[in-house]
């Protein structure tokens, strides 16, 4: 079970879908402009012993023991999406976390009660419980497995964390 703090709740209201089911969601509490930054990550991350559901990868596998990490906070709950309204920004492996630079940023403008989605193919190389997406956009690309998985056109559409540009790259 998976500890989380509530660090963030004058921003974001946890919805809980069904018990036992994946429908919970993360909702906007107030109005955000395109581009900022809606949460700094810090001390609520913790290194995760495993790759899992819940964990947000933030370094290459092959070169590091433990390259995912648990939010620890209720933006655990922010869904996969293939039209995402925010990003994890996680810059510089575990040494950006402690230099502050990590966030959650806005990439279109948000509403208040708007349910917040990423793209988990943006930290995400080969997710430990791949799934079918069911977000409804035109844009939808069915099976999320990873970035491994998606052509380069298909990431360039998106923001991608700069661990998942150097895995693809060195797995030409």
């Amino acid at each position: 079970m998976i500890q989380i703090e509530l660090c963030f709740r004058d921003r974001f209201e946890i919805i809980h879908g069904p018990k036992g089911s994946y429908a919970s969601k993360l909702v906007s509490r107030m109005d955000f402009p395109a581009g900022q930054v809606l949460a700094h990550l810090g001390k609520e991350c913790y290194v995760a012993q495993s790759k899992a559901y819940t964990s947000v990868q933030f370094e290459d596998e092959n070169e590091v023991e433990k390259a995912h990490f648990e939010l620890g906070s209720e933006l655990v709950y922010i869904n996969h999406g293939c039209e995402p309204n925010v990003a994890f920004e996680l810059p510089g492996g575990w040494n950006g976390l402690e230099e502050g630079q990590w966030c959650l940023r806005s990439l279109s403008e948000i509403k208040e009660g708007d349910v917040l989605t990423f793209a988990y193919f943006s930290t995400e190389w080969d997710m430990a419980q791949p799934f079918q997406c069911e977000c409804g956009s035109k844009s939808c690309l069915g099976k999320i497995r990873g970035a491994k998985y998606l052509p380069k056109e298909t990431l360039n559409k998106y923001f991608i964390n700069e661990h998942i540009h150097r895995i693809k790259e060195s797995a030409k």
